[in-house]
């Protein structure tokens, strides 16, 4: 029990700050696509573990200091492989549920010449903590040989959005595809949530 209710909490943390990062995210996508020189009016808005649901802020503190931050795009120091986010089963589960304009809009402003040109992308092998169930590529016990390997799960929801995305992008993207855990059914516990039975290694 007290596993799972330092997970529930950990997970908790984790999702405050998914979805802080996620509205960093947006307004700098909103920043890289604004094309002209005039000053851009940002508005944000917080949903946070204080009670905060899409609640505007308007109060900034604000500093006696000024920082300067300075762009030298003709300097280089490491190679960039890309740029760019998740697929997960839950994300492609609510873009289903829009219309097919806004489904197209979303993508868009992720994929598109004209929106952040996302050139990174990673996706679940398996289920994972955004995915809508538990599942396995392979649900059959002891199929050690993957006579039974299936990607069923992903048909309806996942792999769409990806390929949808595939087609939006001019450029192209690379995916990296990350297996979250292992089989339930090579775990002492016969459940993602566990460490793998050293048997199995």
């Amino acid at each position: 029990m007290g596993y799972k209710k330092l997970y529930r909490s950990e997970k908790k943390v984790f999702k405050m700050k998914f979805i802080k990062l996620f509205i960093i995210c947006l307004l700098l996508i909103v920043m890289s696509c604004n094309k002209t020189n005039k000053q851009l009016q940002v508005e944000v808005f917080e949903t946070s573990a204080k009670g905060n649901q899409l609640t505007k802020v308007t109060n900034f503190k604000t500093t006696d200091s000024l920082v300067t931050i300075t762009l030298k795009p003709e300097e280089t120091f490491q190679t960039i492989t890309g740029f760019g986010g998740a697929f997960t089963e839950s994300s492609a589960y609510l873009l289903n549920k829009l219309s097919k304009k806004n489904r197209d809009t979303i993508l868009q402003a992720y994929f598109a010449k004209d929106g952040a040109r996302y050139s990174l992308t990673r996706t679940h092998m398996n289920s994972c903590d955004f995915s809508l169930s538990n599942y396995s590529y392979t649900p059959v016990a002891g199929d050690k040989n993957l006579e039974h390997f299936t990607i069923e799960e992903d048909r309806d929801d996942l792999i769409p959005m990806i390929k949808d995305a595939m087609a939006i992008s001019d450029d192209g993207f690379k995916i990296f595809a990350s297996p979250w855990t292992a089989a339930p059914w090579m775990k002492d516990n016969n459940s993602c949530w566990w460490k793998i039975t050293p048997r199995i290694l």
